[in-house]
């Protein structure tokens, strides 16, 4: 297996950074695979932002549009990475209290397979499965044909968490180190199934609920508070469906008034 590791797809996010440089640095030897180290956005990692012109992690695939100096960036890591890899590992971070998770856009076998071998290896890891798949992604991981998203928190933006330098560290030591020869059956394994975003509501002063505050995968019921104001009045969740909250009030996602991202638990 030809393994491409990619850090830094968004400049803010030094966990994944952290992770190539001590790649670099050890470099560690994989009994089963070859691999190479990226770090995805060079000039926004300097910068310490998210990105410079647009969000190289929407640049991909028939419906990505990037800009300016992510439009020439992708085009570098086109040249680089198609053709030349079987798998991309994307090294991110969240500032929800999501833990230890993967994020699969992706239908290919050895995504699913190496997203269940994660899942059965480390206590707690959770199971992303995106509605935009394949074709449809504008990930970066999508350079080769198949690809994972690991996303780790909660820490804040810019701020370099030592605890999840070595998790995520570790989830790429096991990666390398694992054979592939183990099968796992995806059709029986526990993903939370991207339904809908909740956006904050249009007039100001709402705010997440205390309750569902990091909450990230705890399961909301039908009357749950989403939103309360400073006058204790509250917007509740109304859906007879069970559904699992994750990205609570992300960071990243508050420009466009996302609050949280919800799914159904299959499997």
């Amino acid at each position: 297996m030809r393994i491409a590791i990619v850090g830094g797809t968004h400049g803010n996010e030094p966990v994944g950074v952290e992770v190539v440089k001590a790649l670099r640095l050890k470099q560690p030897k994989s009994p089963y695979h070859s691999y190479k180290t990226f770090l995805g956005n060079p000039e926004a990692i300097e910068q310490k932002k998210r990105f410079i012109d647009s969000d190289l992690n929407r640049a991909f695939g028939k419906r990505g549009q990037p800009k300016g100096v992510e439009l020439e960036r992708s085009k570098t890591l086109k040249n680089e990475l198609i053709g030349n890899f079987d798998l991309v590992l994307d090294l991110h971070t969240t500032t929800s209290n999501m833990g230890l998770t993967a994020i699969l856009n992706n239908t290919h076998s050895v995504t699913r397979q190496t997203s269940c071998f994660l899942k059965s290896k480390i206590k707690d890891f959770k199971l992303i499965e995106e509605n935009n798949l394949d074709e449809d992604c504008t990930h970066l991981n999508r350079l080769a044909p198949a690809g994972v998203t690991i996303e780790v928190g909660p820490v804040a933006n810019n701020v370099l968490s030592g605890d999840l330098v070595l998790k995520t560290y570790s989830i790429v030591l096991s990666i390398l180190n694992w054979d592939f020869q183990e099968q796992f059956d995806y059709s029986k394994t526990e993903v939370f199934k991207t339904e809908k975003t909740i956006y904050f509501p249009d007039e100001s002063g709402w705010y997440i609920h205390p309750n569902l505050e990091n909450k990230d995968f705890k399961v909301l019921k039908n009357g749950d508070p989403l939103f309360i104001d400073v006058s204790g009045n509250t917007i509740d969740h109304q859906s007879n469906l069970e559904l699992y909250p994750f990205f609570i009030n992300e960071a990243a996602y508050l420009d466009d008034k996302s609050a949280m991202i919800l799914a159904k638990k299959i499997n």
